[in-house]
């Protein structure tokens, strides 16, 4: 065991705040995905660059809410946690589109959010604004992809859920030194979350190896459901 700097926050399968968030979360991305469907080729544009932009404030203001109530800590504050990193590269991908970070935000960001909403855990308390920032941040993670594969015709290269993959243990590789040097538990690598998720099992190191193999699942069954055909340039 370690010590933590924050004590992070479990929201209860079926409490009143999870079911909170499983309704905002199932209601907002189907209604956007309808109303998206019915705009033009300006609008569309126009709405990557406007969501870019307010995810990257709403980040930053985030980053200064902590600083500000001091709770900005090393151990808990850094984007290396996969939902976070899948967070900043959706918003360079909707600013300037490249095909990986596409591929990145359906292999690795759906799955990020879809855990997260279903499992959730506040690293850094349950105020209004971090319940907030979370909820968005990983409804995020599961809109933006779906937007992009059903309204704009996005497709995966070949193969590309099997990159996605590796990428991931590029974040392994440098997290998994780095938490037993500034004490911290990134890509919860030093020890499983709080969360009760099926998918862990066991003590460490061999829950991350579960969760290692959950991961190449859920990769594997993503690519089933969006076939891969290039459509970035």
């Amino acid at each position: 065991m370690f010590a933590c700097c924050m004590k992070h926050i479990i929201i209860d399968i079926l409490s009143p705040m999870w079911c909170k968030g499983i309704f905002v979360s199932c209601t907002i991305i189907p209604l956007l995905l309808l109303v998206l469907k019915k705009q033009n080729e300006s609008a569309h544009k126009s709405f990557m660059k406007i969501t870019a932009v307010l995810a990257l404030l709403i980040w930053v203001f985030s980053v200064l809410y902590e600083i500000y109530n001091n709770i900005w800590t090393i151990q808990d504050s850094l984007p290396l946690h996969v939902s976070w990193v899948s967070f900043l590269i959706l918003i360079l991908f909707l600013w300037k589109p490249k095909q990986w970070m596409f591929e990145w935000s359906v292999f690795i960001g759906i799955p990020s959010g879809f855990h997260a909403v279903i499992t959730p855990e506040l690293p850094m308390g349950d105020s209004n604004w971090l319940v907030f920032y979370y909820y968005f941040s990983h409804i995020f993670l599961l809109l933006i992809p779906l937007y992009l594969i059903r309204i704009r015709g996005y497709k995966v290269r070949k193969f590309a859920w099997l990159n996605s993959y590796f990428y991931v243990q590029i974040l392994v590789f440098i997290n998994l030194p780095l938490n037993f040097i500034i004490n911290s538990n990134y890509l919860f690598l030093r020890e499983p979350p709080l969360a009760k998720n099926p998918f862990l099992i066991g003590d460490w190191p061999w829950y991350i190896l579960v969760i290692e193999c959950a991961l190449f699942l859920h990769v594997l069954l993503l690519s089933f459901l969006f076939p891969s055909t290039k459509r970035i340039k």
